[in-house]
């Protein structure tokens, strides 16, 4: 894959939203850091395989945890420059277990059903109001085979601090309180066995557009399709 530096355009109210940056100018890790704690945790001990879809992938905080555990991951995101990056800073021993597809996450997926043995999907969903999550969801349970998986985090009681005190709020942002999402959640995913976990997130997010400190707390979803 061919490096792309040019920034991708957040259109908010069309729920598009990128960072506006060219992500080659950010170093090798995720411009979000190394990932949450328990996350990771969930990550290493849980038992995942076959062929997974990472959605809405960004830059790959996660990525690499899954290439190690599964058999091929195909990656996914509107901003082509995040999915280049990713691609460039995954280990070279991996990347024949690596594939990315461009496409905007408020559409139909451009994949099969029952494709996919698992899908997994950080830090984007909570950006969206109940009735695209719910066309989000059932495109997710789409292309999932039976008994597949899927893992995902929801943030809540979000606040973003920009460097001059001032709060960050995108536009038309739900702003979930935990108990709305467990609620929206399991409504979601009614004909899934699920299990919730809950974790704390603060992170200074210094090289999106514009930098800002992240304070939320966050629920850790993992379902089983039956």
């Amino acid at each position: 894959m061919r490096k792309i530096t040019k920034p991708c355009e957040s259109k908010e109210s069309k729920y598009i939203f990128s960072e506006g940056i060219n992500y080659f100018k950010t170093g090798n890790i995720s411009i979000w850091g190394s990932g949450d704690k328990k996350t990771l945790d969930v990550l290493k001990r849980i038992k995942i395989k076959g062929k997974w879809l990472n959605l809405a992938a960004g830059d790959g905080r996660y990525n690499l945890y899954l290439l190690k555990k599964v058999d091929f991951v195909i990656v996914s995101d509107i901003d082509k420059g995040a999915l280049s990056k990713l691609w460039h800073t995954t280990p070279l021993k991996y990347r024949h277990k690596l594939d990315t597809k461009i496409f905007d996450i408020n559409n139909k997926f451009p994949f099969h059903d029952n494709l996919f043995d698992g899908v997994f999907c950080t830090g984007v969903l909570h950006l969206f109001p109940k009735k695209i999550l719910r066309k989000i969801v059932s495109e997710i349970d789409r292309i999932l085979k039976p008994k597949g998986r899927v893992i995902i985090d929801f943030a809540t009681n979000i606040k973003r601090t920009l460097p001059n005190g001032k709060l960050l709020v995108f536009d038309s942002e739900p702003l979930y309180s935990l108990s709305e999402a467990k609620e929206i959640l399991k409504k979601l995913f009614k004909n899934y066995r699920i299990k919730m976990y809950e974790s704390k997130f603060v992170e200074d997010v210094k090289k999106s557009n514009p930098p800002y400190v992240m304070n939320c707390k966050f629920i850790i979803l993992i379902a089983d399709k039956k």
